[in-house]
């Protein structure tokens, strides 16, 4: 299928006004920047013009940073060519792929293209790399970029590199990785901002509660404006408490989650488009701020939260902490309503503290735990983490929290040794990779690999004071010998993959 008729076929998607201009630049520079606001198109239609431009048989990787958008872009590309996902294009995610021998669009998550720079550093068949939504700067996607660079510098000075973001510092990434940037305007329409005031909005305890004033704002919205809702809270928890306060009050109307530990089936039918007559309030985590598209979105109410991982180097332990978005959150997250029509945003946070809040979001890579990283990298042959060509260098103390780590794990010495090689291959901490390693004969690797699954996923008896794990091992297996997992399914198949592995 030619350009013209994917571009067609795509919808004529604002981002197509590129196409030819990016292909131009990739057939001269071997590393470009392309920034293309909400909506335009740039995860579907650009990898499947920069593939009809390529050698047959040649791959287009393209990385992102979450599995719902990763298997979302498949699906809507393998659509735009009017084929099944798994053929021409298909995605791997963690546990989960669909690709085949004639799949030449792969779309992954991070993780997946660091074990693949690993296990082939010449990445031998691929063409281009494409990092999508870059602006997240994720530890994988930092570290998935350092390794793609080295490569390129060393072994494939063929190998073309496609960063790709709406909001993104463009002119800093340009001028480290001398590349040259190409702009799509898009098609936003305007959004009109309302600041409202959250203080008034107490849970039973007196505490201000961001899921009772997302509630609140929600109901407010619904009856005030047309078009379906996006609501933005921090987490799974705060997600499921909004469910609760909202109940049935906004039939016919039909509410939503949207998080990463849903189904897949929940997941689809939270981004599908309402039918005629209907509509649809979703209650998402971040996952929802970019890549993923929910069709018939004209109002967004951000509560201005969200969660993330912070590594303390005294406990040698991470943490997840509610904090405050930064700026550039914000706006992606505001664009969400204007990509069909003029929408609205309610900001959960008066207008006069928009100058505390950061202008760009901390990389991930300054605040986490880098064991895991530090592995890969002495897997992938470099024994110096300072010597990789990083756009933002780690913290020296963290780097050398990991090392003492792996070091007490036998999964480094002088270099990685042949523990550490086995407990690379696993995709989960190296701590819990040494646990279920060091577990011998068949019942032990079992309970191991079940105590990995509770520990790596969200805890379904979270809300219940108890904390015993002998007991979530018990109705885990419990539950897994009468099939009535429920809740317990996405633990139930981790301890699967991890059994199956082992």
């Amino acid at each position: 299928m030619n350009i013209e008729e994917i571009i067609v076929r795509s919808g004529n998607l604002p981002v197509s006004e590129i196409v030819k201009e990016v292909n131009e630049a990739l057939g001269k520079n071997n590393t470009l920047v392309i920034t293309a606001p909400p909506g335009a198109g740039k995860s579907t239609l650009l990898p499947l013009t920069i593939l009809s431009g390529e050698i047959e048989q040649e791959k287009v990787l393209m990385l992102e940073p979450r599995r719902l958008a990763a298997r979302q872009i498949a699906e809507r590309m393998a659509s735009i060519i009017g084929e099944p996902v798994g053929k021409t294009v298909g995605y791997r995610v963690r546990f989960d792929n669909k690709i085949s021998k004639d799949t030449r669009i792969e779309v992954l998550t991070e993780g997946i293209l660091t074990r693949m720079l690993v296990s082939d550093p010449t990445l031998e068949g691929v063409s281009t790399i494409i990092f999508d939504e870059f602006h997240e700067r994720s530890i994988n996607s930092d570290l998935a970029l350092a390794l793609t660079l080295q490569a390129q510098g060393i072994i494939r000075p063929d190998l073309r590199i496609v960063i790709m973001s709406a909001t993104i510092d463009a002119s800093g990434i340009c001028q480290a990785l001398h590349a040259p940037l190409i702009e799509s305007k898009g098609r936003m329409y305007p959004v009109e901002i309302i600041y409202e005031d959250t203080t008034g909005y107490k849970n039973s305890y007196g505490y201000e509660d961001c899921a009772v004033a997302t509630a609140a704002i929600i109901a407010k919205a619904h009856q005030a404006h047309k078009g379906d809702i996006l609501a933005f809270l921090p987490g799974q928890g705060e997600i499921q408490r909004c469910l609760e306060i909202l109940g049935d009050s906004l039939d016919p109307t039909t509410v939503y989650p949207l998080y990463g530990n849903l189904s897949p089936e929940m997941q689809r039918k939270a981004i599908a488009p309402s039918k005629e007559g209907e509509r649809k309030v979703v209650l998402a985590t971040p996952i929802a701020e970019t890549s993923l598209t929910i069709e018939g979105v004209r109002i967004v109410i951000d509560s201005g939260l969200y969660k993330k991982l912070v590594f303390d180097t005294n406990t040698g332990l991470s943490h997840l902490e509610t904090t405050r978005i930064s700026m550039d959150m914000a706006t992606q997250r505001m664009g969400r309503a204007g990509r069909v029509a003029e929408g609205i945003c309610y900001r959960l946070w008066p207008k006069t503290s928009e100058h505390l809040m950061a202008e760009r979001r901390t990389p991930e890579i300054e605040e986490a735990d880098l064991s895991s990283m530090v592995l890969d990298i002495a897997s992938f042959g470099e024994s110096e983490v300072e010597a990789l060509p990083w756009l933002t260098m780690p913290p020296k103390a963290n780097v050398l929290a990991a090392k003492e780590l792996l070091y007490s794990l036998g999964a480094i010495g002088t270099n990685i040794t042949s523990l550490g090689r086995k407990m690379e291959l696993l995709p989960c901490h190296p701590r819990i990779a040494r646990m279920i390693l060091s577990a011998k004969g068949k019942g032990l690797k079992a309970l191991a690999c079940d105590i990995a699954a509770l520990l790596e996923e969200k805890d379904p008896m979270a809300e219940s004071g108890e904390c015993d794990i002998t007991l979530r091992l018990s109705i885990l297996r419990s539950n897994r010998r009468k099939n009535t997992l429920g809740r317990w399914a996405r633990i139930a198949q981790i301890a699967k993959e991890y059994n199956r592995m082992v």
